[in-house]
């Protein structure tokens, strides 16, 4: 690992502790209370339930990404899609590494097609679609509910990925609106790269013209982000707590925009930004509850899906170092 990664993985490290630190200090006269919430007054059906749609959501997911896959080419199955889909979870939040979730989808796909850049590229894109769903989902509850839940570090939240999805839709689409920013290829400083992030560049500009495939992935990210928040309400559910269903498709879209903050896999701010919008609707102790539900939940599938990719192979040392080459610009 070069300099620079480890300067971005102790920072991660930093922001995400922190974040777990401030929580635990503000909320340690709740503790008690929300740990008795969890031992006595959990409706285990219902948190079933939300694992099993869970399931439905990622299945959902992995037929998006066959969709994607198929415009570039990269013929892979619904079953080898779907493992994509647990080989990312365990990644993102299991594995101490630089290495995200996405980065080892498209190297296990360039693995199974022979085909690097189409494999990167659709990875990007899916991830991409995935972006557009959350936002204008929570953009479209922050117009339902802005008087219940304003907030202005929601609409900052949404705002701003709004504008950043803009900006890439843009910049993908025009390449008039790309020419604006070539001044900036001379930060890069392999010129290996630049070819590369040429051809990624023009691949995702291909998909201007198979409108269809990528409709499709639109209608099923979608589904399957509305799947995700069944499952989390049916969590709340659990807990006894008392929010308006709608309100889920304002909250945990906010939720997922800030959990792409710099951190571990997420760890922290998610947290913390379940913890701030939740408490306006539950007593403190109750929404710190549904919080650590919350991780149980998503850390379960992790764990879970590290068991699974155990016995499909397993972690290589080589092939970790692989994707951490990947993401170094030095490379």
């Amino acid at each position: 690992m070069n300099v620079k990664g480890a300067k971005g993985k102790i920072l991660r490290f930093i922001i995400s502790f922190a974040a777990i630190g401030l929580i635990v200090y503000f909320m340690r006269d709740k503790l008690h209370d929300s740990m008795a919430i969890l031992r006595h007054e959990v409706v285990w059906g219902w948190f079933a339930a939300a694992i099993a749609i869970y399931f439905v959501a990622l299945a959902v997911l992995a037929i998006r990404l066959k969709w994607v896959f198929r415009v570039q080419d990269v013929r892979m199955t619904f079953q080898e899609c779907y493992h994509l889909g647990f080989v990312a979870l365990f990644y993102n939040l299991m594995l101490p590494s630089s290495v995200g979730g996405d980065v080892a989808k498209a190297v296990y796909a360039y693995k199974h097609s022979g085909k690097k850049i189409e494999s990167a590229t659709s990875i990007m894109l899916d991830r991409m679609l995935g972006f557009v769903a959350l936002i204008i989902m929570a953009g479209i509850g922050m117009m339902c509910f802005r008087k219940e839940a304003e907030s202005p570090y929601i609409d900052y939240a949404v705002y701003g990925a709004f504008g950043v999805l803009v900006f890439v839709i843009a910049f993908f689409t025009s390449r008039r609106f790309a020419r604006l920013f070539k001044g900036l290829g001379h930060f890069i400083p392999n010129e290996k790269w630049k070819m590369q992030l040429a051809e990624v560049y023009h691949a995702i500009y291909g998909y201007r013209h198979h409108q269809g495939p990528v409709l499709m992935a639109i209608l099923l990210s979608f589904l399957g982000q509305a799947v995700f928040i069944v499952g989390n309400y049916w969590i709340s559910l659990s807990i006894g707590a008392d929010i308006n269903f709608w309100k889920f498709f304002i909250l945990i879209p906010v939720i997922s925009i800030v959990s792409m903050a710099p951190s571990i896999g997420g760890l922290g701010v998610r947290e913390a930004s379940v913890l701030y919008l939740f408490s306006r609707y539950l007593p403190a102790e109750r929404a710190l509850a549904l919080t650590l539900l919350m991780d149980v939940m998503i850390y379960s599938f992790s764990f879970g899906s590290g068991i699974w990719y155990a016995f499909r192979g397993g972690l290589k040392k080589k092939e970790l170092d692989e994707m951490e080459m990947m993401q170094s610009p030095e490379e």
